[in-house]
């Protein structure tokens, strides 16, 4: 039977799969092959929903930030719109990590908040500690991103925008690997472990696989049904 196991920061070498974006910030001593089984597809700024959020720019008061990809897109598409990107470091941003931070600190965007728990529901935690009876917020995100967030906004009657900037599919980015040859294979969301299972099939009965965060690690036991 597969072991299933939240990540934690271990410090034996080991061969490991890495199916995530970037495995630059992954605190793990190993020989690690980074093997990206998602593709992230940006949704054209030309589509009217799109444009009409972020020409409103300049109405929003608060953003929420999930992921270092919306960032990468908001870089991209603000300037096109003619918006300066300096404004965004007027308003209140929260990060969903410290990884998606770091990014954010490099358009010279200082999140207020960064959520302890690194989920949607972390984010909401930190909301929840905010003035917001006047506040704007938008949160641009993944097509495949949970609810819980606009769920929050909407219960509380919290003015907002929401938006869907991209989507992923599974791509397949060079040979197949021998996955017995792993000792671990690291899942970074919920679509990367989707992802997996339908190029893979199943999950191998002799190698661990780790789950980054909560909900990635409530995917892998609910796909699979294995032993945590």
């Amino acid at each position: 039977m597969t072991e299933v196991a939240g990540f934690h920061a271990v410090n034996s070498i080991k061969r490991i799969l890495y199916l995530g974006l970037d495995p630059i910030h992954y605190p793990c001593i190993g020989e690690i092959t980074h093997w990206p089984i998602l593709r992230m597809i940006p949704y054209p700024l030309s589509e009217p929903r799109i444009d009409k959020a972020l020409r409103d720019f300049s109405h929003y008061s608060h953003l929420i930030i999930t992921s270092k990809t919306t960032v990468a897109i908001l870089q991209n598409y603000l300037p096109q719109l003619g918006i300066d990107l300096r404004c965004w470091a007027e308003k209140v941003t929260l990060a969903v990590g410290h990884i998606t931070a770091k990014h954010l600190q490099r358009l010279g965007v200082k999140p207020l908040k960064i959520a302890q728990e690194e989920t949607a529901e972390g984010l909401v935690n930190e909301l929840k500690q905010l003035s917001l009876e006047q506040a704007h917020v938008f949160w641009p995100h993944s097509a495949k991103a949970r609810p819980v967030i606009k769920n929050f906004l909407s219960q509380e009657n919290i003015c907002h925008t929401t938006c869907a900037l991209y989507d992923s599919s599974p791509q397949i980015p060079g040979d197949l690997p021998s996955l017995e040859t792993f000792d671990e294979i690291v899942f970074t969301s919920p679509s990367t472990v989707e992802a997996f299972l339908q190029i893979f099939g199943e999950f191998p009965s002799k190698t661990r696989c780790l789950a980054i965060g909560p909900i990635t690690l409530e995917s892998l036991s609910r796909n699979a049904r294995l032993r945590i």
